[in-house]
């Protein structure tokens, strides 16, 4: 067993020391100050940081440690490093799950290891569904191994010519620490031209086949996975999507499109913010069973298809779609790795579940730094790999099509190079990004892609567009 964090308060039963007692007592003496004096009540944050910081402890516990096979004094000091000495948490290793407790253990959360879906989460004083036992695991056939690099169908006959100097330089910058108050906290690069791994670099501690959260570079994902959808029957983009919540005739919210949902302007309400505790994207992410539920039972704020709004709300609606489409949850678990992870050679891809559950495909792919590559190499090559035609043959268009209202920023869950904060990237060239400072930059014009995950606490630490221009300007 390994525990982390601040010793618990107090276990059940209770036991609480005149210190502790103390703290409890000025706690609430605060709390009753406040409320006479009509002003917010600190309570309901507390609780909701305590929630949202013991579920969110537990789940990156519970992934980076059980299942990636992280340090877990690295994911501590830098992932849960704003919850140090709040939240206690315990991993259990031999029984496949975390525990994390707060506010003297009155909050508790856990998360629980799920096979090859990696690990859900559960949270006091909210439904926790049980998932079903799957009947057969969830691929029929072994994980595959990944393909050599070159890849095969794609690549050159010979490697690219690079500056390999300026290649490395560039890669010393992205690891770099010189300002510590904005670590950049850079985990993985890898650089593929022309179908060749030239260049690649991981921190201590991270493994070349160790699988990194990508964030929202998961929403690309699912795009793709629409894509595999509809190209194998299972959606018909042209008819409206099935959304329970919506199924009042009268309901305007019926008028929303698959390609509205894909491209962000749906018209929902939904606030993302991760710098705000009651945020929807916070709750959604650390206190809601059914994510896609809670996004998809939100009013619309502006017509559908008339404003771009960023949304992890809609992509979990979209991973719900499939579910609904595919209507067999164990075909549904197994379809990221059937559809498209095995195809690629993604061997160390996971795609993690909610509660009730749906797959969580606005934020929970997990991949290494060569899997990321083939992924985006997938794209490079127009939905096309190993001689097939995976995705339908317009889907990398319409990803990269600008969405109305983004101001050329957005296309169908892929970022636009052509937007303002990217001057220094090719002009063709589009982007999955993530939380944290989480890049794949897909070049065509210079049969490029570029992978970097980390772990960047604040913004000034990675500018994405600075590190993709330095990279590129080593190409040839």
């Amino acid at each position: 067993m390994i525990e982390a964090g601040t010793p618990p308060l107090f276990s059940w039963p209770l036991r609480v020391t005149k210190q502790q007692w103390r703290t409890v007592v000025i706690s609430v003496a605060a709390v009753a100050f406040s409320a006479t004096a009509g002003l917010e009540p600190p309570l309901r944050n507390l609780i909701t940081f305590a929630r949202a910081g013991a579920s969110f402890s537990a789940k990156q516990l519970c992934s980076s440690v059980l299942m990636a096979g992280m340090d877990p004094e690295q994911v501590l000091n830098e992932d849960l490093a704003a919850g140090q000495g709040m939240i206690h948490t315990r991993i259990k290793p031999n029984a496949g799950r975390v525990e994390a407790s707060a506010l003297f253990g009155l909050i508790r959360a856990e998360a629980i290891q799920n096979g090859e879906r990696g690990c859900t989460w559960q949270i006091d004083g909210h439904p926790k569904p049980r998932l079903p036992k799957p009947n057969q695991p969830d691929s029929a056939t072994p994980h595959p191994i990944g393909s050599a690099w070159p890849l095969s169908d794609t690549a050159a006959a010979e490697p690219p010519e690079i500056d390999e100097q300026a290649l490395k330089d560039a890669l010393d910058r992205a690891f770099e620490e010189n300002e510590p108050l904005t670590p950049k906290r850079t985990r993985a690069v890898v650089v593929v031209q022309n179908g060749w791994v030239i260049a690649e670099r991981y921190a201590q501690g991270i493994q070349p086949d160790m699988p990194l959260i990508g964030w929202s570079m998961s929403k690309s994902i699912t795009h793709a996975l629409i894509g595999r959808a509809i190209q194998e029957g299972l959606l018909d983009p042209g008819k409206p999507p099935k959304v329970p919540e919506w199924s009042d005739p009268q309901d305007p919210r019926q008028r929303i499109s698959l390609d509205q949902l894909l491209r962000m302007n749906s018209g929902l309400a939904f606030e993302e913010s991760t710098g705000t505790l009651n945020s929807d994207l916070v709750r959604m992410l650390t206190q809601e069973a059914d994510m896609a539920g809670f996004a998809a039972s939100q009013p619309l704020s502006k017509k559908p298809g008339k404003k771009w709004s960023y949304s992890s709300g809609t992509t979990n609606i979209l991973s719900r779609i499939l579910r609904h489409a595919i209507d067999d949850d164990q075909r549904y678990w197994s379809f990221p790795r059937q559809a498209l992870f095995a195809p690629l050679g993604m061997a160390t891809a996971v795609l993690e579940n909610d509660n009730s559950g749906t797959l969580v495909g606005s934020s929970l792919v997990w991949a290494s730094g060569r899997d990321w590559a083939r992924f985006g190499q997938l794209y490079l090559d127009q939905g096309r790999w190993d001689g097939k035609q995976l995705l339908p043959a317009t889907w990398v268009r319409q990803a990269r099509t600008a969405s109305r209202g983004s101001k050329q920023a957005y296309g169908a869950h892929w970022w636009l190079s052509r937007r303002k904060s990217r001057p220094d990237l090719p002009y063709d060239s589009f982007s999955a990004e993530g939380y944290q400072g989480q890049l794949l930059l897909v070049a065509p014009s210079q049969r490029a892609v570029i992978v970097r995950l980390g772990q960047t606490p604040k913004k000034p630490g990675f500018d994405a567009n600075a590190f993709g221009a330095d990279v590129l300007s080593a190409l040839r």
